[in-house]
């Protein structure tokens, strides 16, 4: 049986990881200032749509093989079945194999539809072929990191974090330093190399090979069930991740390619500030209620835990990012990314809803299955692709962040009626106290300029990051026992 985890203990393995996210966005502040000078809104923008056509087309030809493997790997594991485990291993290999040759089959063959599609002109075609090198690197990588988190080897995970980050964005920058814009090409390759060799480097050190002999058949065996939940998640993912993926090159259709540069930078700073939060979810909660998926008790309790822990650290930061956005963007970048500004202060207060639903969502993914799982990403897809497009065309760049925010009401609604049916979810009072006064302290914040008291905002904003920060800091260090046991807790992440 999984042990149930104290408040206490989430912070360490979140602190964990979120000691390597803290790096990561340190480092890429002093990247990002960078990237801006030498490349601008339009070099930044290419070099984002390289990006999500790796990704989009990963997510088609992968399978869904990371999150099966962390799905039924952890699943086996807290049952100490590693013969299971050991067939699992060499089934997600062969899956990946599969994988590859497709992807390169669709890169080669397709490249000129996909570069008009995605980079919006037939000119960058052979950009197009190139990307297989780093898609196949990056599936490989994707299943290494998905073995490790599978064996919840938390330290692990953090310290490729750590060493991807400073290690990508050094050769990533180098290439675009020696050859300017034709170096964006070379700095997706050798960010995904980065990758590949270090998630390759940790597994090979944190997990050994199981001693058991594997059949053909039951790897064959194994495969097809990996498949079977990998396929309806695939297509999960495409109407769900694939949408936003998809954006940037709508955005390129309709508004232009500086303004994909727009909404990276905006992207890049909404998802950088609580990458913490996004890789203890993923990589710490996820295999926690996968190996707790048939006690419905027992996921009540930890929904309501990690929504209290997410709570509690990411408010004080969205309030303290959304006091700031009108400063930060041009400090971070050049004042030529000022309109991402207005970009970002939505996709900040779209942020309550995500974390806040993303605790369910798992939920859905480790019980329910990935039909239902397909629905939700399904409606959450369609509400931001037709959103998009309609408040695009009527308010230009921002409609992308109203959007981002309708959709995730939507989701936040679909994914509580789906948990409340499966496991009989009942928010603790705390948390639904937290929920609606950060949700009214940012309605208030983006509301005041409408209403003639814009040289309130950011007073009003510090207000409400002051006041959350320290209501948090006091409940954690209640559940902490007092602060005194902070230097504890410390000793304990740095092993």
């Amino acid at each position: 049986m999984t042990p149930k985890l104290n408040l206490q203990s989430l912070l360490k393995n979140t602190a964990v990881l979120g000691s390597s996210s803290i790096i990561s966005i340190f480092v890429g502040l002093f990247a990002t200032k960078f990237w801006a000078i030498l490349l601008g809104p339009g070099g930044l923008g290419f070099m984002g749509l390289l990006q999500n056509l790796v990704s989009l087309v990963g997510l088609i030809v992968g399978l869904g093989i990371g999150s099966g493997i962390v799905r039924y790997g952890s699943a086996e594991i807290a049952r100490e079945n590693y013969g299971e485990v050991a067939v699992l291993r060499r089934a997600a290999w062969l899956l990946f194999g599969m994988s590859t040759a497709l992807s390169i089959i669709i890169l080669v063959v397709f490249q000129t539809p996909l570069s008009v599609a995605m980079l919006g002109s037939a000119e960058y075609s052979g950009y197009v072929a190139l990307m297989a090198l780093p898609l196949a690197l990056s599936l490989a990588s994707g299943v290494q990191t998905s073995l490790l988190n599978a064996h919840h080897r938390i330290s692990a995970l953090a310290k490729i974090g750590v060493f991807n980050s400073v290690c990508g964005t050094a050769t990533g920058l180098g290439c675009v330093w020696v050859w300017g814009q034709n170096g964006i090409v070379p700095a997706v390759i050798a960010n995904a190399a980065v990758a590949w060799g270090l998630s390759a480097y940790w597994l090979r050190r944190e997990v050994h090979p199981i001693d058991r002999h594997v059949s053909w058949p039951e790897v064959v065996g194994t495969a097809k069930s990996l498949a079977r939940f990998g396929i309806p998640y695939t297509a999960s993912m495409l109407v769900g991740t694939g949408v936003q993926l998809a954006l940037p090159a709508l955005a390129l259709h309709l508004l232009g390619i500086e303004s994909v540069g727009f909404y990276r930078a905006a992207l890049a700073i909404s998802v950088s500030y609580l990458g913490f939060l996004l890789a203890a979810m993923g990589q710490d909660y996820y295999p926690r209620i996968s190996a707790a998926s048939d006690r419905p008790d027992e996921l009540v309790h930890l929904v309501n835990q990690q929504h209290r822990l997410v709570m509690l650290l990411a408010v004080p930061m969205i309030m303290g990012v959304l006091a700031l956005t009108p400063y930060i963007v041009p400090l971070l970048y050049t004042q030529r990314f000022a309109p991402a500004a207005d970009l970002l202060e939505w996709q900040l207060i779209g942020d309550l809803f995500k974390f806040s639903s993303w605790t369910m969502g798992f939920v859905i993914l480790a019980r329910s299955g990935s039909k239902i799982y397909f629905v939700t990403e399904f409606i959450a897809g369609i509400t931001t692709l037709l959103s998009s497009w309609l408040f695009m065309q009527s308010f230009g760049l921002v409609g992308l962040g109203i959007s981002f925010v309708l959709t995730y009401i939507v989701y936040y609604l679909i994914t509580f009626f789906i948990v409340r049916r499966e496991i009989g979810l009942i928010w603790t009072s705390t948390n639904k106290r937290m929920m609606i006064a950060a949700v009214t302290a940012a309605a208030i914040i983006r509301l005041t300029p409408f209403i003639g008291l814009e040289y309130l905002r950011t007073p009003i904003a510090l207000l409400f990051a002051a006041i959350s920060g320290l209501v948090s800091l006091a409940i954690i260090g209640q559940e902490m026992g007092g602060w005194r046991n902070v230097p504890t807790l410390l000793r304990g992440i740095s092993k």
